[in-house]
């Protein structure tokens, strides 16, 4: 009795010592990074094909970007400050030629606020002129960079939903559900990352002007792609994303509505060098 009294003695010391076990993984949420001044690279590519008098239109549409983001403490969520470093986006328009823009149609910087699990409060939007807004609007960059998180430690087969829903100051908005999942870790360029897995789907209204015609269009999409995040330094590495739909659009000399195809794959990776 006596040795098993001690041996329980030294066994509670021990564990006492070690602080009741391994230290919790750490928490699936938004904080200011171990590096809060960060740029990231964005390319999206898409095509719109409109359906009108049993022909096929497409307008194609890419752009590349490199944003700076900074990020600060705001309570118990983080600030950030995006600031578009460099541009270069054109749609290709059908019978029209393309329309291009660069970062110099962009005037100051996108700031917003994110809580634990990413949910956005909006501060202040960059002076924009009307074609740019079309490509980068600042709202869906708020709401739609940065994935939803579960603001807690999360295991392999662990998910999460998120519900999105925006109106953009030019007219529109968007209402999306998205389901997270953790799928496992990897390792890219020596650094271990989180891979999460998302799916789901949104509602899209836009209105825009385009040539001098003003164009409105609804869209329905299906959503999927995947984050790769950083649990050490506290950041997203990459998000990855395809949507693809159906729709209509109406412009002001059209009598109808006509039927509308939308395909986009979206590509954000956090600079390193």
């Amino acid at each position: 009795m006596r040795t098993h009294g001690w041996l329980m003695m030294v066994t509670t010391t021990l564990l006492a010592s070690c602080g009741g076990g391994p230290p919790a993984p750490p928490a699936l949420a938004y904080r200011v990074p171990a590096a809060p001044d960060v740029s990231y690279t964005v390319t999206d590519t898409g095509a719109i094909s409109i359906e009108a008098l049993g022909q096929s239109l497409s307008l194609d549409v890419g752009a590349a970007a490199s944003y700076r983001l900074a990020f600060a403490q705001a309570g118990d969520g983080v600030q950030v400050t995006v600031s578009v470093e460099d541009l270069a986006a054109t749609i290709a328009v059908p019978m029209a030629g393309p329309v291009s823009i660069d970062e110099s149609s962009v005037t100051g910087d996108l700031v917003f606020r994110l809580n634990r699990r990413g949910d956005v409060t909006v501060i202040s939007t960059p002076e924009i002129d009307a074609a740019a807004g079309q490509l980068v609007p600042p709202q869906q960059i708020a709401h739609s960079f940065f994935p939803g998180l579960p603001g807690r430690a999360v295991s392999v087969g662990d998910s999460w939903p998120d519900t999105i829903a925006y109106e953009s100051e030019a007219g529109g908005g968007q209402t999306s559900v998205l389901e997270y999942t953790v799928v496992g870790d990897t390792l890219v360029d020596g650094r271990s990352l989180l891979s999460i897995a998302f799916r789901g789907t949104a509602e899209m209204t836009q209105a825009l002007s385009m040539q001098g015609t003003e164009i409105s269009q609804a869209t329905s999409l299906v959503i999927e792609g995947r984050v790769l995040w950083d649990l050490q330094r506290g950041i997203m590495f990459e998000r990855v994303s395809n949507a693809t739909g159906t729709g209509t659009v109406r412009a002001a000399l059209l009598p109808v509505e006509l039927p509308t195809r939308f395909e986009m794959r979206s590509r954000a990776r956090l600079r390193t060098e």
